[in-house]
């Protein structure tokens, strides 16, 4: 029988979405194994450091996407179209809010892995406070909604994915243009 091949993303997807649904620690070469379709040996064979390297691989990944995400928030024009765009980038992302999080489920990790989250989370409150402050928001108002807008949005996933009902991730994704550049 051939060996078992997957293409990189396809392969960070599947390591990604099992350290998203149970961390860590619950993350087993078994669970890694299954979701990939590779055989421990293979795995190994791709990631010598094991779980450690894989968490730094899907990381860098993560990071990358959230880049192309929130690049809209860096652009040209008007602010409230530039959230519009990094709310449809962000949705697309987390597929419609039924997609675990990544970062969610590092944070409650060991304390690299929660450092790591809290790098992604900032560089992303930080893009979203972009936006806040080019809608004309003062650098206390933009700060704020850009950490509402985080905490809602990932409120809102955590709710998804523990229920099944999207409805608090829906409104916090709609309401992120306006959550972004109307100052409370």
């Amino acid at each position: 029988m051939p060996a078992r091949t997957i293409d990189d993303d396809s392969l960070a997807d599947a390591i990604a979405d099992v350290f998203s649904r149970y961390g860590y620690a619950g993350a087993s070469i078994n669970l890694l194994s299954e979701a990939t379709g590779l055989g421990r040996a293979s795995l190994y064979h791709r990631f010598p450091g094991g779980k450690d390297e894989m968490v730094e691989a899907i990381v860098e990944r993560a990071r990358a996407r959230y880049e192309v995400a929130l690049a809209p928030a860096f652009a040209e024009g008007p602010p409230y179209e530039r959230a519009q765009e990094v709310a449809r980038h962000l949705d697309d992302y987390y597929e419609g809010g039924t997609s675990s999080c990544l970062m969610v489920a590092l944070s409650v990790s060991e304390e690299d892995d929660r450092a790591t989250a809290g790098t992604c989370l900032e560089a992303w409150a930080e893009a979203l406070t972009h936006i806040s402050l080019d809608a004309g928001l003062t650098k206390a108002q933009a700060e704020i909604a850009a950490m509402d807008a985080v905490a809602a949005i990932e409120g809102g996933m955590v709710i998804a994915v523990t229920s099944g009902k999207t409805d608090a991730y829906d409104r916090a994704i709609a309401s992120l243009p306006d959550r972004l550049t109307q100052p409370n």
